[in-house]
Parts: C-alpha cells; sequence; structure tokens
C-alpha cells in the first residue's frame, strides 16, 4: 500500500507518473524513503532521487555516500536513479532539470 499522503500531493507526484525523491545525503534511506521505494517500485514508477546538502560533506565522503546509495537502490531491484545536490552551492541542479524535462518530454 502507499504510504500515507495527502491526497492532493499524491495525485501531484502520479501525474505524470513519475518520483523526484530528496534525501538528507548524511541520513539517507531513512524507513520512509524505503517505503517510498517500495510503493514507487511496486507500481513501476520511476524514481530519481537527490542527495541534498551534498555541499556538507567533502567530494570523497559525498561521492562514497551517492555509491552506497545507488547500489542500495540498485539491490532494491529497481531502475532508480540517483545524484548529488545541493542548492546552496547549485550543485546538481542542471542535471535535476535534465531529468524533470526528460520526465515531461521537454528535450
Amino acid at each position: 500500500p502507499p504510504p500515507r499522503v495527502g491526497i492532493r500531493r499524491q495525485r501531484q507526484m502520479c501525474i505524470r507518473d513519475s518520483l523526484m525523491l530528496m534525501m538528507d545525503i548524511r541520513h539517507p534511506l531513512k524507513p520512509y524513503d524505503i517505503q517510498m521505494l517500495d510503493w514507487a517500485r511496486h507500481i513501476q514508477l520511476p524514481v530519481h532521487v537527490l542527495l541534498t546538502k551534498a555541499d556538507k560533506l567533502k567530494r570523497g565522503p559525498a561521492t562514497n555516500n551517492l555509491l552506497k546509495v545507488r547500489k542500495q537502490l540498485s539491490d532494491m531491484g529497481a531502475d532508480f536513479s540517483v545524484q548529488l545536490f545541493s542548492s546552496l552551492k547549485r550543485q546538481g541542479v542542471a542535471e535535476a532539470h535534465q531529468v524533470l524535462n526528460s520526465w515531461f518530454n521537454l528535450d
């Protein structure tokens, strides 16, 4: 069953049949994140994960966390994508826009 999400929010997420999920890079894949990912996998919803606050870690640890999350997502048996993201440093904004554009057929 889907996680408890407001009806309007749930509709918004499903209108384009995709989900962009934000997780703090320092604390990824919390139980709620896993629940959302399991739900998305169950209904075959494409997911792109933004590992936010990437500016809080140095490049090496940030890359290590990215690789760990990518591996865990792969182990879930779904084709989810993941990237580093920092709104403060504008890191990953272009990549996130690219994913959105492809989902909305704007490219």
